[in-house]
């Protein structure tokens, strides 16, 4: 859930800024979009763009837009996704014309983002509860594991949109075909003509999501699909040696700090999500799953299949249940 920031480097912190400005207009506009259409100028402030009767205030669209996006815009972006939201309100006010927003697929995918969205939000101020780490827990973490910051390795790197991607992907790698290929095939990761060659990285100078899998690795191994904000990244240990010098707690305080609040924060939001499984009736039929699946992709000959056939399972490539 959340927006996902597409098509740049994510993987080394300060290094995306310059080429998230190609895709931050696109993905500040959905924000922006999804939230402001058709608003009608119900809320106070200065506009900062109408359409007909619906209005854009300034609050709504630094709230409609997600503070990390914020953060690299430059006001040339800003002025782009304002310019953007004007054309989606243009093309949104014909749909509301023509009846199209009473269409009822339609319908169902507003619902569905609106479900995920109360769902993210509820995620967000649930997590911000969760007590922050101090500076004395961070420099006993760092004393225990001070010659952990001294290692560097290095990292080959894929980013693709989708799991689907990243599972096709990792198939095949592990069916052979060389890492740097399928980089430079089907990474939007500007490292991509560079077979996701990043070069030598120490802890702290990566997102949380892949340090500890990219620490945890041996030299040649390939590491399983790893999420983030950024997309869908599979990574590769190139090297690994014990670095040059000792880094310092202060050089270092920030990033610790960053990984034992986001290690705290997962802990607490797995043990959540436990409880609430526990409190919950939860049904998760994959059998039925695979038959529906089954039904989809069957070869148009005609033929029905019985339920369960395991002939038929495997002549369409799919696991009986």
């Amino acid at each position: 859930m959340g927006p996902r920031i597409t098509g740049v480097t994510g993987v080394r912190r300060g290094r995306a800024a310059s080429a998230l400005r190609g895709v931050v207009a696109a993905v500040a506009l959905a924000a922006v979009a999804a939230a402001t259409h058709g608003c009608g100028g119900t809320e106070e402030g200065e506009e900062v763009a109408r359409v007909n009767g619906a209005v854009l205030t300034v609050e709504e669209f630094y709230a409609s837009v997600p503070e990390q996006l914020l953060a690299v815009m430059s006001v040339e972006d800003q002025e782009e996704a304002l310019r953007t939201w004007v054309k989606t309100e243009l093309f949104y006010q014909e749909a509301v014309r023509r009846g199209i927003d009473d269409d009822g697929s339609i319908r169902r995918r507003l619902r569905e983002l609106e479900r995920e969205i109360v769902a993210e939000e509820l995620i967000r101020r649930s997590m911000a509860e969760v007590p922050e780490v101090t500076e004395a827990e961070a420099r006993i973490y760092f004393d225990a594991h001070d010659s952990d910051y001294a290692i560097q390795i290095r990292l080959a790197h894929i980013l693709v949109r989708s799991r689907a991607e990243a599972d096709r992907a990792l198939a095949r790698i592990r069916e052979g075909t060389p890492f740097e290929n399928v980089a430079a095939t089907v990474s939007i990761d500007q490292t991509a003509a560079m077979g996701g060659d990043l070069g030598y990285m120490r802890r702290g100078e990566m997102v949380h999501e892949l340090e500890e899998a990219a620490f945890a690795l041996k030299v040649g191994e390939v590491s399983d699909v790893i999420p983030s904000n950024y997309g869908y990244h599979i990574i590769k240990v190139l090297d690994r040696h014990p670095g040059a010098g000792q880094p310092s707690f202060d050089s270092k305080r920030a990033a610790v700090l960053n990984f034992l609040t986001s290690q705290r924060r997962r802990q607490a939001f797995d043990e959540w999500l436990v409880e609430l499984e526990e409190r919950a009736t939860v049904v998760i039929d994959t059998a039925q799953l695979r038959l529906a699946a089954q039904r989809r992709i069957q070869p148009t000959t005609g033929e029905d299949y019985p339920e369960g056939n395991e002939a038929a399972a495997e002549s369409t490539g799919v696991e009986a249940p």
